[in-house]
């Protein structure tokens, strides 16, 4: 009987799992009259590491995707002079960017901290980082709290002359940490929001992000305290997912790098109770008057490799853009950002323009 039982319940098991890997992006009622505002992130760091010219290609792509938004990403390490503490030219490109988009009519967001968009994640000099250690909660008492709140009290001081800044971004997923399992304690994040909000004399609002880490993850109410009412909350969504570490860990002095298996391709969304739930997020984030948002919608495959971008075919497919904006346009979630467009100018430079008709299809549906 005992065995009985243990095969149907691997049985079940086995069929789950085989929908979920078989459907990863499941199908939804979608209301055709709900239009989300959509935007989109851009890095002229990533635009040259793909080798594209990163200002005219920036130029292009507010000009033939026509976002509500782009977010732009402050990187420390390379907008700062290591030695004179000065921004520098890398600093020109985002306010070179903040300038086009006001061209445009296109409200722009500011991503700023220690920890911003783009792999390594951490994008503080070195001198900042080497008071760090592997796996360390990064408080309002850590020797570096006070280097992230005064560089961004400078990055606003900078910037805030700016009408067409429409958000500050604090942190960038501060609560998940990153391949050396560092993370932000809520309470320098609030600290942080606070600088941020003293520092700007248009008192704009503020967004905080968490990943959609599955249905049991609650650390996203960590920050929800911190935001105040017309604030967002915001979360992403991937569908078929990878990642650079399975695992990372440290035993005594040794650390542990475990890479991600490039066979294995997540589905994110696919598990019944598992998945994330955005109609519950969005509803507790409403209730309390701020605004619920997807700062990530996954719009390309994963790309370690430059020669992963040469792929003639992907576990993600231009096709799943459809998909994915669909899947979340039944929630009727307001604002969704696109997470991909490097990839797409890319694929579009080496005679593949699937990807950019069909991001421009989903544009049009508005």
């Amino acid at each position: 009987m005992i065995i009985r039982i243990l095969l149907i319940f691997f049985l079940i098991l086995f069929i789950i799992a085989g929908k979920g890997f078989a459907n990863p992006i499941p199908g939804k009622k979608v209301d055709s009259v709900f239009a989300p505002a959509y935007g989109i992130s851009y890095s002229f760091e990533q635009a040259g590491w793909y080798g594209l010219d990163p200002r005219k290609d920036y130029e292009k792509l507010l000009d033939e995707i026509k976002p509500k938004w782009v977010r732009l990403s402050f990187f420390w390490d390379q907008m700062v002079n290591g030695e004179t503490g000065e921004f520098n030219k890398n600093f020109d490109d985002l306010r070179f960017g903040i300038e086009e988009a006001k061209k445009r009519d296109i409200g722009v967001i500011v991503a700023l901290g220690a920890k911003t968009p783009y792999f390594p994640e951490y994008h503080w000099p070195k001198k900042v980082s080497s008071k760090v250690k592997f796996g360390e909660k990064i408080t309002i008492n850590h020797p570096v709290a006070g280097d992230i709140l005064e560089i961004d009290r400078r990055v606003v001081d900078e910037l805030s002359n700016n009408d067409n800044i429409i958000y500050w971004q604090v942190e960038n997923e501060p609560l998940l940490p990153n391949v050396n399992n560092w993370l932000l304690d809520p309470g320098l994040i609030a600290a942080e929001v606070e600088v941020v909000r003293e520092a700007d004399p248009k008192g704009r609002h503020i967004i905080l992000n968490h990943p959609a880490g599955g249905a049991f993850d609650r650390d996203w109410q960590k920050l929800l305290p911190i935001l105040e009412k017309g604030d967002v909350l915001a979360t992403n969504a991937y569908f078929k997912t990878q990642g650079a570490e399975l695992l990372a860990f440290k035993i005594f002095r040794f650390e542990f790098h475990i890479p991600w298996p490039k066979f294995l391709v997540w589905p994110v969304q696919s598990w019944p109770i598992l998945s994330p739930n955005y109609d519950s997020m969005k509803t507790k984030v409403e209730r309390e008057g701020k605004r619920f948002w997807i700062m990530e919608m996954q719009a390309e495959p994963y790309v370690r490799t430059i020669e992963d971008a040469r792929k003639a075919t992907f576990s993600f497919k231009a096709s799943d853009i459809n998909l994915g904006y669909d899947f979340l346009k039944s929630y009727e979630i307001e604002s969704v950002g696109f997470w991909g467009v490097h990839f797409w100018q890319y694929r579009e430079k080496a005679g593949d323009k699937s990807w950019f008709e069909i991001v421009k299809q989903v544009v049009g549906k508005e």
